[in-house]
């Protein structure tokens, strides 16, 4: 799910692309698969595993050609910019259609980055970067994120106090282009021209993340019950893979709210609840409902399936979360040594809750797990108030 060192892809890459034909008729080829098991398909495990083979090496062709197309947009950005910056996880990223600017929500750190470069020598430097600093504000705060709501919604106000909105979205531009503390940076890009970049920083409000939460909350209740697992878990996982941003997605690639990678968790969830193995479009899992549901699943199968016979509940949530970043057999192999899940079962009914936290803790294969594993545990409590 959530990993180290990433590197941000440009969501209009993905979002409304298509999977190769192959792909797109990959349900239809698993109704003749499950159609040739009950005919007495002799070698189902190898006809399975060729199946899964098929769709997964025409899913890598899919992701060459978008890593392709991402390249090619990150080497045009370089070309005019000091460096290149594109979605992350905690970091939605605009660019304007002609490259000259940009703005960056960080939905970590609360706040939002408008830059604009104008060359160095052209008339009115400034007064061309004002003007197109308020064009960049006023199309982040357009943004859609969940349905038809904004993806700023309730989450900025102006400098009177005033919640900023659609309607109002002109004039909080305009207050934002006329700051007086516009940064000026001079540099010169890849295509040799002498460019100043114009920067200038807003901060969301203190409760932004809470903001968010709130419009994802009837969701991730309802699929919490559905999959019978710890409506907490869910909130703490979603906060700690994407900072309750819908755009979110890594460099793996794992897309939306709570950071499924087509390939693994998202297969592996939509195989759990519909008896359909297929690779999911980033389109498909950037849409919020479409991602609780599967995230909310992936944590019930660990739990439910994975981990059914570990007998303390805590104990169990404490590996299920573990495992949702690292996966089953790491956290086997942290309580034991070995991937066996037997053995870790055993393991973990023979020791209390404390001792399991700790020993993960210590014993984790990867320091991002650990500080996971923390994390997501620390902001249950935040969401009591839901429960």
């Amino acid at each position: 799910m959530a990993r180290i060192f990433i590197l941000g892809m440009m969501s209009i890459l993905l979002i409304g692309s298509q999977f190769p034909a192959g792909i797109q008729a990959q349900q239809t080829d698993f109704e003749k698969f499950k159609q040739q098991q009950s005919e007495g398909f002799d070698d189902f495990r190898d006809a399975e595993a060729q199946y899964k083979e098929e769709i997964t090496k025409e899913y890598q062709a899919y992701l060459q050609q978008q890593q392709q197309a991402y390249e090619n947009f990150k080497e045009e950005v370089e070309k005019k910019w000091d460096k290149f910056r594109g979605n992350t996880i905690e970091e939605f990223v605009n660019y304007d259609k002609n490259l000259d600017s940009r703005g960056a929500i960080n939905f970590d750190k609360g706040q939002i980055e408008i830059e604009v470069i104008e060359d160095a020598n052209s008339p009115n430097p400034e007064q061309n970067a004002r003007k197109k600093i308020a064009e960049q504000v006023t199309q982040l705060v357009k943004e859609k994120g969940e349905k038809d709501t904004p993806l700023l919604k309730d989450q900025v106000k102006d400098k009177e106090g005033k919640v900023v909105t659609s309607q109002n979205a002109g004039t909080f531009a305009q207050e934002v282009a006329s700051a007086k503390d516009i940064k000026v940076k001079t540099y010169k890009a890849k295509d040799g021209t002498s460019r100043k970049k114009y920067a200038v920083t807003v901060k969301m409000v203190p409760d932004h993340v809470a903001k968010r939460a709130t419009l994802f909350k009837n969701d991730v209740l309802e699929e919490s019950k559905r999959f019978k697992i710890d409506p907490r878990v869910a909130f703490a996982v979603m906060q700690t893979e994407s900072f309750f941003n819908p755009k979110a997605r890594s460099h793996v690639p794992a897309f939306g709210l709570m950071q499924l990678v087509p390939s693994s968790g998202a297969r592996d969830a939509y195989l759990y609840v519909y008896n359909q193995d297929k690779l999911l479009t980033a389109d498909y899992l950037f849409q919020p409902k479409n991602n609780v549901e599967l995230g909310c699943a992936y944590i019930g199968k660990v739990r439910h399936v994975y981990f059914r016979k570990i007998t303390d509940d805590k104990s169990a949530y404490y590996c299920t979360i573990a495992a949702y970043n690292t996966g089953p057999g790491n956290v086997a192999k942290a309580l034991t040594g070995a991937t066996s899940l037997n053995k870790m079962v055993a393991t973990a009914n023979a020791h209390d809750s404390d001792w399991i936290y700790k020993k993960l803790i210590r014993d984790l294969p990867y320091k991002e797990t650990q500080d996971y594993l923390k994390k997501v545990t620390d902001r249950m409590s935040i969401y009591d108030p839901w429960m």
